[in-house]
């Protein structure tokens, strides 16, 4: 087997055990059976008003409508159902209206299509809703007589979704208990990084739950004002112990005392006055007041799962003072471990409402970390903007777009052409199944293909051995999706299962699932299949070929945020510190997009474009160092309430421009391909010592390790292969 044929095999062989994987994960009981309730309500009622002709079309926008409420984030309610109403809606009747012209709702199918793609850009769970509009187009299997005939058909579509919008309404999600997982979550990776450096102080900490939980932080006004105490605060809280952490790992293992990147020009140490050091007996004391953090930050995690105060926090945190003021740490060690315990304390206080806070405006207590949420307009021009960001030929998210109206449009016009029965079931494969990247298409074409053999094979012999009445069959179509809503996440072969079963069942109530359909449906969803196959092989859309980018921007927001770390020390303020903070969250989502893209790449079936993944892992090793140093650094920045200290240092400053400016030059570089040019950061080091300005030694002590990791990095990247 040639190299390009067994790349592809072992790809397709590893999404293919991927699709068919089934994990024990549920969704919230609650939300599956209210949206199960949902589609009975509608289906029920359609049945008993309008008769088996009529009713499966409200139960499909119940049906569809529900999902919404069980796909991932953060704030699934009303208003995302709302809009997946109204796109049903429009879907169906425009789907209609031109149904009677097949070329002329091919062009349509395939804009709709387009569309409905390019809202991945805003996002997993709006690209979802949005696919999802697509199927109401392609299961017109009844031509409309007339306009009224189409608006009847979009009524009845929009209604069967309107009732879900309703109950959603009435029955909301558990309050906050997506925000407390997050949180808690969040709280609990902290915890493992504070566990992690006792044992290893280079050990680089994930910033994915975090970034989760600054997600779940987007409010609105009025809900910032009802959230829980224990929500408020704690996340801002858990990136500065993050620091404090890092730091407290970096000067009591030995390495915040050897001389970093241009040498120590006093002589300084890090003694704290004291003339005997034992590095055994302080490393040992670290690693317990580390091991001692974690245990806080573990009954924090707990506490705000359940909303109530484990009581063991206050005796961990004594135990760390008593620790702390134990004479064997060095003073660079013991600052941190006062500020972790400071931190450590400000948690615990919010969890028990004892920390009062200032009052706003409004009378409402200010509570740090709130994530003001943009209202609708502000949302809509947002989307909007992010939508036409994706607007260029290099975007992956035009690319799927354009491939899923072609090939949607070619799959419907080949069956219209042929004239197959139930030829939408291959169009309606390809756009249930396509996404943006390789991995997830071919996991989901082949759990596709399974769960429909399986589906049609189930329900079809129910069909055929009970022949239900319609009440009998729409009671079957109920179970199986009240089933779906709630083993969704279990993996896509049981859900296209179910949904298949649901389909055969809905349709059997008007006698349109006979024995000699299952056949047709195999075959189209086969057909449907090797479409996307085809479509992939000749169009790919690799993520490998966007790794080389995706690493200039972490390098471009890596550098950014290590300049601004510079300058929150160097110049202290307000204005300094939330640049840093800025930077810092960018950088995490930089972070956290390459990962993305290196997981997507690793399954795919091209290996000589973009960095190697060797390469890559030593890039990205080096840049969570240099974050890391960035971070520890940041720590010697005084807060917001305390006096700034020695005055603004220009010669600080003038570093962090020079170093801004060589790692924004090496990500340009890397970008391009072209070969890295390393920076004089030694020269710009020793002036800032020279200028003597009052900068404490050991913040030039951690800025000549930021400055060595810096330089480490660009040799690094030197070498790294970034064939295009």
């Amino acid at each position: 087997m040639s190299g390009l044929g067994a790349a592809w095999y072992r790809s397709i062989k590893t999404a293919s055990r991927s699709g068919m994987r089934v994990e024990r994960a549920f969704n919230d009981p609650s939300a599956a059976l209210r949206s199960g309730l949902g589609v009975a309500i509608a289906l029920f009622g359609a049945l008993a008003w309008l008769g088996p002709a009529h009713a499966v079309l409200p139960a499909l926008g119940a049906q569809l409508t529900g999902m919404t409420s069980i796909l991932p984030g953060y704030r699934r309610g009303p208003g995302l159902a709302a809009v997946t109403a109204l796109g049903l809606f429009a879907s169906a009747f425009v789907g209609n209206a031109v149904a009677p012209w097949p070329a002329l709702f091919v062009l349509v199918l395939a804009v709709w299509a387009f569309g409905a793609a390019m809202f991945w850009a805003l996002g997993t769970a709006p690209g979802i809703a949005a696919s999802l509009t697509v199927p109401v187009m392609l299961t017109i299997v009844r031509p409309p007589r007339d306009f009224h005939d189409a608006v009847e058909f979009a009524l009845l579509i929009g209604g069967g979704a309107a009732v879900q919008v309703v109950l959603i309404v009435i029955w909301p999600d558990r309050s906050w208990n997506a925000q407390r997982t997050a949180l808690a979550d969040a709280c609990a990776s902290v915890a493992d990084y504070a566990r992690r450096l006792s044992r290893d102080p280079d050990a680089v900490f994930d910033p994915n739950a975090l970034a989760q939980a600054r997600a779940a932080a987007t409010l609105t006004q009025r809900q910032a004002r009802r959230r829980p105490v224990e929500l408020s605060g704690i996340r801002v809280l858990m990136d500065e112990v993050r620091a404090v952490l890092a730091a407290l790992a970096r000067h009591g293992s030995g390495k915040g005392n050897r001389p970093g990147l241009g040498g120590s020009s006093n002589g300084n140490s890090d003694s704290g006055g004291s003339g005997s050091r034992n590095p055994d007996g302080e490393r040992e004391q670290v690693r317990d007041l580390l091991d001692a953090a974690a245990g806080v930050l573990d009954t924090a995690a707990a506490s705000i799962r359940t909303g109530s105060v484990v009581p063991p926090s206050t005796a961990l945190l004594t135990a760390m003072e008593r620790a702390a003021r134990d004479s064997l740490v060095g003073e660079a060690a013991q600052d941190a471990a006062e500020k972790l315990i400071e931190l450590l304390t400000q948690i615990d206080a919010v969890l028990r409402e004892t920390d009062e806070g200032e009052e706003g405006t409004d009378g409402v207590p200010k509570r740090r970390g709130i994530l003001v949420r943009p209202d609708v307009r502000q949302r809509l021009a947002e989307a909007g903007r992010t939508v036409r960001h994706e607007l260029r030929l290099e975007s992956p998210i035009l690319r799927h777009a354009l491939r899923v109206a072609v090939v949607v449009a070619v799959t419907d016009g080949i069956t219209k052409v042929l004239n197959v029965q139930h030829g939408y079931w291959a169009a309606l494969t390809v756009m249930m199944v396509m996404r943006p990247d390789f991995s997830q298409t071919f996991s989901r074409g082949v759990a596709r293909f399974a769960g429909t053999l399986v589906g049609v094979a189930l329900a079809s012999a129910v069909v055929e051995l009970t022949h239900p009445g319609p009440w009998v069959a729409a009671v079957l179509a109920v179970a199986c999706t009240s089933a779906l809503y709630l083993v969704m996440q279990s993996g896509y072969l049981v859900a296209s299962t179910l949904i298949t079963a649901y389909i055969v069942f809905l349709l059997s109530m008007d006698g349109l699932a006979l024995a000699s359909t299952v056949r047709e449906r195999v075959a189209l969803t086969l057909l449907g299949g090797l479409i996307i196959f085809t479509s992939y092989a000749l169009w790919p859309s690799w993520q490998t070929v966007t790794l080389a980018g995706r690493l200039a921007d972490l390098i471009d927001t890596t550098g950014v945020y290590a300049a601004s770390a510079v300058e929150a020390v160097a110049v202290p303020g307000r204005g300094s510190r939330r640049r840093a903070r800025e930077a810092l969250l960018n950088s995490r989502d930089a972070y956290l997009a390459l990962e993305s893209a290196a997981i997507a790449a690793a399954q795919e079936p091209v290996r000589d474009r973009g960095p190697s993944r060797e390469g890559l892992t030593r890039a990205h090793r080096a840049l969570a160092r240099l974050f890391e140093a960035a971070v520890v650094l940041q720590t010697h920045r005084p807060a917001d309430d305390e006096p700034s200290g020695p005055a603004a240092a220009p010669a600080g400053t003038e570093f962090a421009h020079t170093l801004r400016d060589a790692l924004l030059a090496t990500a340009s570089q890397v970008r391009h391909g072209q070969t890295v040019d390393t920076a004089d950061l030694e020269g710009a080091l020793r002036t800032w010592r020279a200028a003597n300005d009052g900068t404490p030694s050991a913040v030039l002590r951690d800025v000549a390790h930021l400055a060595a990791e810096a330089n480490h990095l660009q040799e690094l990247l030197v070498t790294l292969d970034t064939a295009r």
